[in-house]
């Protein structure tokens, strides 16, 4: 029986975005000792341990673009590692075990098209420099999924994706096969839909993953005897990355052993989604639940408004109405200051994700890019303008939605994105375009401290302002 079955473990790899745009740095941060923040810590108790152990040869992953971009910072032995032990599985098999992300942990079907476009050059480039060829799966954040999400991934090159099997519109999905999701002109895009059950025991009961071999026995081999169909089947458990070492000790052991021992003793393979697409090309259409995660079990109202996990949370609705209006102001400034100067202003903000990984200078993808000769003055403007596009889409990271209070890092650090944004825009052209919108903000109450959304955003404002940026 179990010579057909086949073992997936995906973990995604993230940290939101914690650089304070004043000093460009992380700050020192609370409950990180003996570490100066969280990264960090995170670091040591999982990035590390799962890197030296060789784990990102032995699952499959997908890191974040600014965490890895911190890593590459900060700990680039640790990336070598990474990126070494991905290689040879995609020297050895021709396929990756690591899929891409989104630059920006942006909610997609929240987001523009034009945005979705962006994350995803942004991060497939990303993912191509770091290990030197083109991803074929890609992991949306918080899972979130529409129509217009797939068929962007899929205009992008992407062939496969990950999705919670409540994502399925059946609710009674055979979860061990993948799946065709049809979308417009005749395109499509496979779909796995992971092992509710083996997932959910990972992630939250510490008692599963204690041991890998009674994992396999007393958790793996009963979902399997379920599920037994006499076909080949994949079982996949996805959770968090930082669920290995971080969230619960000594897990990155755990997995270790599950991958390279455990599975292998009873029989049980050890895979890769897109190794299994290559021998299991899918042939049932699925479709999807729109507008769903696999974070928020009340769609992605967590990321808009109130929801069955933050009933109270009214602020969310305002923050959220403040910066999509801010994204609008801010862009109508850019294109308007760039349309005479530039080819197409959109094209080249895609093209700074090159400047991003240091493979070229803002210089080079302007002048590359240029409608007519322009002055030095002109050349400070594209140049400003461009930074303030990059705080206008850090701004959107889901972290600032995802938790209870207006009063924690997280959506304060959005706030921040977005009044560095609009003293960039500001100190580039003299238009202030949050002028209009402070009331909006207003509406934003913390429950912890009573203080409003614009009394942080105009004193973030102010503090850009006597710096200068």
């Amino acid at each position: 029986m179990m010579s057909h079955c086949t073992l997936c473990i995906h973990g995604h790899f993230y940290q939101p975005p914690r650089v304070d745009p004043f000093t460009n740095k992380i700050p020192q941060e609370f409950g990180a000792a003996p570490h100066s923040n969280w990264t960090e810590k995170i670091y040591y108790q999982c990035y590390k341990p799962n890197a030296d152990l060789g784990n990102f040869g032995k699952m499959s992953f997908n890191i974040g673009s600014t965490l890895f971009s911190w890593l590459d910072k900060h700990h680039p032995e640790t990336v070598r590692q990474i990126v070494e032990q991905e290689n040879h599985i995609f020297q050895k098999t021709g396929v990756s075990n690591a899929m891409a992300h989104p630059y920006f942990h942006m909610i997609f079907p929240l987001a523009s098209q034009r945005d979705k476009d962006t994350m995803l050059l942004w991060g497939i480039r990303d993912y191509e420099f770091r290990f030197g060829h083109k991803p074929a799966g890609l992991w949306l954040p918080e899972t979130a999924v529409d129509l217009s999400s797939l068929e962007a991934l899929v205009n992008h090159g992407i062939s496969y994706t990950i999705l919670a099997p409540w994502q399925a519109v059946d609710e009674h999905i055979d979860t061990t096969q993948a799946y065709r999701v049809a979308l417009e002109n005749g395109k499509e895009i496979s779909v796995f839909f992971y092992n509710r059950y083996l997932s959910s025991e990972i992630s939250f009961n510490p008692s599963a993953s204690e041991n890998a071999d009674i994992f396999v026995n007393d958790w793996l081999i009963p979902q399997i005897e379920f599920f037994d169909q006499e076909k080949e089947e994949i079982f996949m458990g996805t959770s968090d990355g930082e669920l290995y070492g971080h969230h619960m000790p000594f897990r990155e052991k755990f997995l270790s052993h599950l991958l390279d021992g455990a599975v292998e003793a009873r029989n049980i393979i050890n895979t890769f989604p897109d190794l299994w697409l290559r021998d299991h090309p899918p042939t049932i259409i699925m479709h999807i639940q729109e507008n769903t995660s696999w974070s928020c079990h009340h769609g992605i109202e967590r990321w808009r408004d109130v929801c069955g996990d933050a009933p109270t949370a009214t602020w969310k609705k305002p923050l959220r109405n403040f910066l999509n209006a801010l994204c609008d102001a801010i862009d109508g400034v850019y294109e308007r200051q760039l349309i005479d100067l530039i080819h197409d202003p959109w094209a080249l903000r895609n093209k700074y994700v090159e400047v991003l990984l240091e493979n070229q200078s803002q210089d080079e993808i302007i002048q590359s890019n240029r409608k007519v000769d322009f002055d030095d003055s002109q050349l400070r403007l594209i140049k400003i303008l461009l930074q303030a596009q990059f705080e206008r889409l850090r701004m959107l990271s889901s972290d600032a939605w995802f938790f209870y209070d207006l009063d924690r890092i997280e959506p304060l650090n959005a706030l921040k994105y977005a009044a560095h944004t609009v003293s960039l825009v500001e100190k580039a052209t003299g238009i202030d375009t949050s002028e209009n919108l402070i009331s909006v903000i207003a509406e934003a109450r913390s429950e912890i401290s009573s203080v409003t959304g614009d009394i942080y955003f105009l004193g973030f404002l102010k503090k850009f302002e006597q710096a200068g940026n």
